[in-house]
């Protein structure tokens, strides 16, 4: 009886081994679980700006410090202005003298018009009075022209923000002569901003533009900023290395763009270059009855 009693111990032991086997084979080979999200690895991204001045001038004023905070319309720096108002003085001037010109030389054409419709004076005169005349309106709409230039140049004087963002760098110092174009300092852009990240070809057809998201990143590891996917590239290119995936880096993938969605205070956590983690929630398959209707429709 012992013995009989050992076998069936032995049996069972070994059938309940094959079972587990089974079950652990269906699980990990055969049933696939079915994912209802999709996590992606990426980096934030912040456009920066070169800002300087469209005109030359000696910088005089700069109104801030690497890592100021400015906002939209913001006065960052000025050009001395004394030669911008000496050549307002001056082009007013010229206005108003090409102005008196223009009145005199159109009373005159207005005066011998007469004498030139009776031929009183000759074909030649008559013309000379009108060429006159056209010359010295066009010398008024020229100084007018040269004056409103020189005003957008006083304007341009100023250096305002374009945008919120923060001061990356400063280049220069005041008491500097520059040229138009020349950098003064390098600004970071709080908007737009958004994740370059990448996805595989096998999970490409699981999101689509305008695709909810949640950006998150070790440093607010609780906060989880909403987002949507802004772009899709539609060429395949090898992983990058800076990027980490869970597949091999010879893999083809295709970069993305997720845009963040609100752009509060709570942003400042994600910063240039930060490594993210990107949640996009998947939407559920359709069943088979709900394809069977669209195929109907």
């Amino acid at each position: 009886m012992k013995k009989f009693s050992g076998k069936w111990f032995f049996a069972g032991v070994i059938l309940a081994v094959l079972i587990l086997c089974i079950v652990l084979i269906y699980m990990f080979f055969i049933k696939k679980p079915v994912k209802n999200e999709l996590t992606l690895y990426g980096n934030i991204e912040i456009r920066q700006v070169d800002l300087s001045f469209r005109v030359s001038g000696r910088l005089k004023h700069l109104y801030f410090e690497e890592g100021d905070y400015v906002k939209k319309g913001q006065i960052l720096a000025e050009l001395d202005f004394d030669t911008f108002d000496t050549n307002l003085k001056e082009l007013s001037a010229k206005v108003q003298d090409t102005n008196a010109r223009k009145i005199n030389a159109n009373d005159i054409y207005r005066r011998n018009l007469p004498l030139c419709t009776d031929f009183t004076l000759s074909k030649q005169e008559c013309k000379n009075l009108f060429t006159d005349k056209e010359r010295a309106d066009a010398e008024y709409e020229l100084s007018r022209a040269q004056l409103e230039n020189a005003k957008i140049a006083r304007e341009d004087a100023v250096l305002r923000a374009p945008n919120d963002g923060i001061i990356l760098t400063r280049i220069m110092e005041i008491g500097t002569i520059l040229s138009a174009g020349v950098p003064i300092c390098s600004m970071s852009l709080f908007k737009p901003l958004w994740a370059r990240a990448y996805v595989a070809e096998e999970d490409l057809g699981k999101i689509r533009l305008g695709q909810k998201a949640y950006i998150s990143s070790d440093a607010a590891s609780d906060k989880e900023f909403a987002a949507h996917i802004g772009f899709i590239s539609p060429v395949a290119e090898f992983t990058p290395k800076t990027v980490e995936t869970v597949s091999l880096r010879t893999d083809l993938v295709y970069r993305l763009r997720v845009i963040v969605d609100d752009t509060g205070d709570d942003t400042l956590y994600l910063r240039q270059g930060m490594p993210v983690n990107i949640r996009v929630p998947l939407e559920n398959p359709p069943s088979a009855e709900n394809k069977e209707a669209k195929i109907r429709e």
